[in-house]
């Protein structure tokens, strides 16, 4: 991660769960993440910034991430099942 243009972690976790607050379905990579969930607010976070916060959500089970066949992972938030 280049540390010059880098933003803080937890400001870009913050701007990914304030994204699912208001679009509580929305589930997408970490490309789309960064360009569609945190992009409009936040200009010149890079995808590797993206992907550690993405990481340090679903470490928090914030979120979770589906690998799909091709080896894409998809992010979503983490909405606990009933027992």
């Amino acid at each position: 991660m280049d540390t010059k243009h880098s933003a803080p972690l937890e400001a870009v976790a913050a701007a990914i769960t304030e994204h699912l607050r208001a679009h509580p379905l929305a589930a997408d990579s970490a490309e789309g993440v960064a360009r569609w969930w945190v992009g409009a607010e936040r200009a010149g976070v890079s995808v590797d910034e993206v992907e550690a916060a993405l990481e340090l959500l679903v470490e928090r089970q914030q979120l979770r991430r589906l690998r799909l066949i091709d080896g894409t992972a998809l992010y979503s938030q983490n909405v606990p099942t009933r027992q």
